[in-house]
């Protein structure tokens, strides 16, 4: 059996309902019994739900938040974080203000966003809905600790503009959720800073073989993940980046995937 299996949330954790079914909690509380680690590895921050989902997993241990900039243990409350520079959440404004465009700041565990209700398409406060939290306008000056990552929330068409102009200044990464159909969340987060560098880390803290763990997801900004890890694992409904390149595939997120990904961690 595998000590540690690392789980993407949006289209692998859970799908449209935005909770995980009987069939995946079942799972889940087999895998702890068995003494299994398992560790959320999500873009989202350590904030409403999602801390619950963390807390399900394991609710003593560490998770990664933030793809990858964030990484908190349940049981502690200790954080470790990556800030990021301060020129890259300046150029992330700038380029909201310009093209009006949705941008959430985020420190580990808080976040304000950007207004963007004269938008064609608001988005900003439909994700907030969507991850259970409270809708907070504001900037960086609002956030008490250091901001980790800055994510814009953009309709799918708007991507390639994004990942333009946001070439070389930091990691940046593209993640969809079933949940808020068409729209996409592009996360900047300090250069080498991952879902892959954040796992090596726990990995190291952990004192575990990292050819010994499983990464299950299913968007493109789970590669790094997916590339480091032993035995990489891509959900039905994966990217076909990842449909391509990981050692397994299973079911779709909508046919509890997720729970053979678990079974085969626990025969090898």
């Amino acid at each position: 059996m595998l000590q540690l299996v690392c789980i993407d949330v949006d289209g692998t954790l859970i799908g449209e309902s935005g909770e995980p079914t009987n069939g995946v909690l079942d799972a889940i509380m087999h895998a702890r019994s068995l003494g299994q680690t398992l560790a959320l590895s999500t873009a989202r921050g350590a904030m409403g739900p999602t801390t619950d989902y963390a807390s399900l997993l394991n609710p003593h241990g560490w998770h990664i938040f933030h793809a990858g900039a964030s990484l908190v243990h349940t049981g502690s409350g200790e954080i470790i974080g990556e800030a990021l520079p301060k020129d890259i959440i300046r150029m992330g404004t700038e380029l909201s203000g310009i093209h009006g465009w949705a941008l959430e700041y985020y420190s580990p565990d808080d976040y304000r966003s950007l207004d963007d209700s004269l938008a064609d398409r608001p988005l900003a406060a439909a994700h907030s809905e969507m991850l259970g939290c409270d809708f907070k306008i504001g900037g960086p000056s609002d956030l008490a600790e250091p901001i980790v990552r800055v994510q814009f929330v953009v309709n799918e068409s708007q991507v390639s503009e994004i990942l333009e102009s946001m070439s070389g200044k930091g990691n940046v990464s593209v993640a969809t959720s079933p949940v808020l159909e068409g729209a996409a969340f592009i996360s900047v987060t300090k250069e080498g800073v991952n879902k892959g560098s954040a796992i090596l880390r726990m990995c190291e803290m952990l004192s575990l073989d990292v050819a010994e763990v499983m990464m299950v997801g299913d968007g493109l900004n789970d590669l790094d993940a997916l590339e480091v890890v032993g035995h990489s694992v891509a959900m039905g409904n994966a990217h076909s980046d990842l449909l391509d390149s990981c050692d397994y595939v299973v079911a779709p997120v909508g046919q509890d995937g997720l729970v053979e990904a678990l079974e085969l961690s626990w025969g090898i």
